[in-house]
């Protein structure tokens, strides 16, 4: 293949792998104008002034969907698949370009495609995993306090508590699986 085409080629099919990325983001923007699910703490009427971040998308939605810890975690999964289809695609280029080339381009090592790229995608999912833990278990520990004050019913302590304990549970699912890549 003659380098000109070859840069096309390479070209078109970076392009490519980011059209999956841009049309999840724009997938994403549109399927969540309307909030499907009751929204949680409103920040935006707390302390902080928000203001939507983009014209179709309600703050609440950005907040309480965009922000959510699932919402995170897809997201997470299909940056896992762009890595590895950017992992295929230097495999097929390295015959074409060559080492030198393949070098200025950028992350496209062995050692960062097999060890960086799961490391820093589990990292994510772990922080994201930890975090909700601790934010159930302290909304838990509160609930206790409230109900004890009287300001919150059984159901809603229970509620909290239930949520806490799967939060721990996802959480130590997650640790037992993770394994570092080196």
């Amino acid at each position: 293949m003659k380098p000109m085409k070859l840069k096309r080629y390479l070209l078109t099919a970076g392009g490519l792998l980011l059209i999956p990325l841009a049309s999840a983001g724009f997938w994403w923007t549109n399927s969540i104008a309307e909030p499907t699910a009751p929204v949680g703490t409103n920040l935006a009427q707390e302390n902080l002034s928000l203001s939507p971040v983009h014209p179709d998308e309600p703050v609440d939605a950005t907040l309480n969907e965009r922000f959510s810890l699932q919402n995170s975690l897809d997201r997470a999964q299909q940056i896992r698949e762009a890595l590895a289809s950017f992992q295929t695609l230097t495999e097929k280029s390295k015959p074409v370009l060559g080492e030198p080339a393949l070098t200025k381009i950028g992350n496209t090592d062995w050692e960062t495609q097999n060890l960086g790229f799961p490391n820093w995608v589990g990292s994510v999912e772990g922080t994201l995993k930890k975090q909700d833990y601790q934010i159930k278990k302290l909304e838990f520990e509160l609930a206790q306090k409230q109900y004890q004050d009287g300001e919150i019913t059984k159901t809603d302590l229970q509620e909290k508590e239930t949520n806490y304990h799967r939060a721990e549970q996802d959480f130590q699912a997650f640790w037992n699986s993770f394994k570092i890549s080196d």
